[in-house]
């Protein structure tokens, strides 16, 4: 089965666009910027864990082991056995299509059917959490789809396609950086005028506060 997440303007995000992120834009545009359909298998080295890690074998040691579900953004604790450690700046897909952004090294197991994408093109380093929080807003679509009943796995959804923006037959991801660092400022700017607006301006915003997207920082 082929699905496209067809969000062409692939930009809004579910509210009107600001004055500032319409000058992000047109200037993209003016640039010769397109939104570019592509293949998750096209955009993607998949990987799976090789270790079925239980209950048993978390201790509060070594890296984080990632699950399925949303609770804790899927991370169920540390574990030092022994079983393939993927890298940061990946995405982890589970059974239920949940995605989440990882920046920092981890285990995965392999009874709750969750995988890790890399990018296959790779961004600037300083910039390379905000592209994938940028892809993964993209993929946001999958855990409509998917279910216990249907669960997801890289086979199914390495021939959807996802709409981004493209310039120079490239990803585009200056524009991206450009276009979350906009989005998260917006969202603190919001909030402090909340928080001023409530009489809670003494209130200290702490960095899940000025963080974006779904992106669980675990170090």
């Amino acid at each position: 089965m082929e699905s496209k997440h067809n969000n062409p303007a692939g930009r809004n995000w579910g509210k009107a666009v600001s004055h500032r992120l319409q000058e992000i834009d047109d200037k993209f545009k003016k640039s010769g910027g397109i939104f570019k359909e592509y293949k998750i298998g096209e955009l993607f080295e998949a990987s799976n864990g090789n270790t079925d890690i239980q209950a048993k074998h978390i201790n509060g040691k070594g890296y984080y082991v990632v699950s399925s579900g949303l609770l804790n953004c899927g991370i169920i604790g540390k574990s030092d056995i022994e079983a393939n450690i993927f890298d940061e700046n990946t995405i982890t897909i589970d059974m239920f299509g949940n995605v989440f952004v990882r920046d920092f090294k981890y285990k995965l197991v392999t009874h709750a059917r969750v995988f890790s994408l890399k990018l296959q093109q790779e961004p600037p380093k300083n910039i390379y959490i905000k592209i994938l929080l940028y892809i993964a807003t993209q993929l946001s679509f999958l855990n409509k789809i998917f279910s216990y009943n249907n669960m997801c796995s890289y086979n199914k959804i390495a021939n959807f396609k996802i709409t981004l923006p493209t310039l120079n037959n490239e990803l585009a991801f200056e524009y991206m950086e450009e276009r979350i660092r906009e989005l998260e400022s917006e969202r603190i700017r919001e909030l402090e005028a909340y928080l001023q607006a409530t009489g809670l301006n003494n209130y200290i915003l702490d960095e899940n506060d000025r963080g974006g997207g779904k992106s669980s920082n675990r170090k």
